[in-house]
């Protein structure tokens, strides 16, 4: 394929100018397929939304492959002072899927000269990260469900460890999540008269208290409840009231767990709006199953790593965030890993982070070792 000239630093500031929300990258998008069509390639668009998919396929049969990049952006006020600041009011790049996305265009700079030897790679740009979507999108699209994948392999930023370090894990490297809405609906009264209404202030505390009991009864996994939102009726004193919302976050580093979490969270709920009298609704946000990390995928990139002389950190326990990532990892075997952004670097969803340029050689260098590990690489092509 022909070369051309690319310039990763500049593109990657350019994505973090024009940010775009989950379900809304089409811009994002476009400048991505641009540069993969630039490169030589005919990429697939519109996978399970604005998703792309760049096949990449060796002379010899062989196996196939899937290196994976998020793009979307967050709904946060950007507060960095960088001169390539988000241009989208209230929209910003805080967690570095601009540069996961640059990193995997690197990748196929580098393949467009560099082709593998044997079998299929396949670079997969995904939006809706942020709101768990879009991964179980882009598997379910023909262009991906149809694939027989021997290997999946992604990466993610991490501030608060050293640069260019590389961070992993057998079995489960982020948790499973997911964000639920209670509302319980009584009826109001006047606040003299609070036997005329049905108050759900009584079973709103009961509902909290079965959040926090949560985790004790599915001991011994790790699981963790958050309350992140708690109101009772309207900030009135004539009023008695009658609807309550609470809102909190799930987690654990078991997917099991995590479903019987949730199904044991809507029977106590369910049984208490019973015995209020009140109408409830549940509604799930958000949900992430767990990444899970397969014992072989994990020791390949760290024998890849170490090949490169990259320092490697073994975690003990998992991240406590989530990626969706997870439903490539619960289809296909293969491995999340993360990358150092420096131990005093803003951390992740902040207003203050900026995605780290010198890291992206890493990202580059580490997925093509994987590449050359399972297909072999073709020798560069002479320059053009």
């Amino acid at each position: 394929m022909m070369a051309t000239l690319f310039d990763p630093v500049s593109l990657r500031r350019t994505l973090h100018q024009y940010p775009e929300l989950s379900n809304h990258e089409a811009q994002s998008a476009r400048t991505l397929a641009a540069q993969l069509r630039a490169f030589g390639f005919t990429p697939h668009t519109e996978i399970g939304g604005h998703g792309i998919v760049v096949e990449i396929a060796g002379k010899a049969a062989g196996p196939t492959t899937l290196l994976r990049a998020d793009f979307d952006a967050l709904p946060i006020h950007e507060r960095t002072q960088c001169a390539h600041a988000s241009n989208h009011e209230g929209v910003m790049h805080a967690c570095g899927h601009d540069g996961h996305a640059t990193a995997l265009l690197m990748v196929a700079h580098t393949l467009a000269q560099q082709p593998p030897q044997q079998g299929k790679v396949l670079l997969v740009f995904q939006p809706a990260e942020e709101t768990g979507e879009g991964a179980a999108r882009m598997c379910a699209d023909p262009c991906l469900a149809t694939q027989e994948i021997d290997h999946v392999y992604a990466f993610h930023n991490l501030p608060g460890f050293a640069q260019h370090h590389i961070v992993v894990r057998s079995g489960t490297f982020a948790c499973a999540s997911t964000g639920v809405a209670i509302h319980l609906r009584g009826k109001t009264s006047h606040a003299a008269y609070p036997e005329r209404g049905i108050s759900p202030a009584s079973a709103m505390t009961e509902v909290m208290t079965a959040l926090m009991q949560l985790p004790e009864q599915h001991h011994p996994a790790f699981s963790l409840v958050t309350l992140v939102h708690a109101q009772l009726g309207e900030p009135a004193f004539g009023v008695s009231p009658g609807d309550a919302t609470v809102m909190a976050t799930l987690r654990s580093d078991d997917n099991a767990t995590f479903h019987a979490m949730k199904a044991s969270l809507t029977t106590s709920i369910n049984a208490i709006a019973q015995h209020a009298g009140l109408e409830v609704s549940i509604a799930w946000h958000e949900p992430f199953i767990a990444a899970y990390n397969h014992p072989d995928h994990y020791a390949h990139v760290v024998d890849a790593a170490q090949t490169l002389g990259l320092s490697v950190q073994t975690l003990t326990e998992p991240m406590r965030w989530s990626e969706d990532v997870a439903e490539f990892l619960a289809r296909w075997p293969g491995a999340l890993f993360g990358i150092g952004s420096g131990e005093h670097h803003p951390q992740l969803h902040n207003p203050d982070y900026d995605f780290p340029d010198a890291i992206l050689s890493t990202a580059h260098d580490l997925f093509c070792a994987l590449v050359d590990r399972h297909h072999g690489m073709a020798a560069p092509s002479a320059p053009q």
